[in-house]
């Protein structure tokens, strides 16, 4: 007799770094340039986040030195206009820095007072 529904075998299992698949462990599939997995070399997320939070440190540091040199090509090149244009752009990179700083140093009172281990 014909079978109106075809039997169901059993799939070969799915690999974990398949994509369209559930519960993938990204840090076994993403692997680093030397091959090496990305959790051998990060165990924990904080490792890469101190990581990724010390270089955008390094990154704004150099974009609000280039703003306030360009700001001050810009206020000794143009006139009235240009001049306090060049004010709203090192105002700009002071807040941006005073900000920056002000995180910084929160997180050093949270470390202090809570006595936390964090490697910021």
């Amino acid at each position: 007799m014909y079978e109106l529904v075809q039997k169901a075998y059993a799939a070969e299992p799915i690999p974990t770094c398949a994509p369209g698949t559930s519960n993938v462990d990204l840090g076994n599939c993403l692997q680093l340039s030397n091959g090496v997995p990305v959790s051998a070399v990060y165990k924990d997320p904080a490792f890469l986040v101190n990581l990724l939070v010390r270089n955008l440190f390094v990154i704004a540091g150099i974009v609000i030195f280039l703003l306030i040199f360009y700001a001050g090509f810009k206020f000794v090149q143009d006139d009235t206009k240009g001049k306090e244009e060049a004010q709203k752009i090192i105002t700009a990179a002071v807040v941006g820095i005073v900000v920056m700083f002000s995180a910084y140093w929160i997180i050093q009172i949270v470390k202090v007072l809570t006595g936390a281990d964090l490697p910021l």
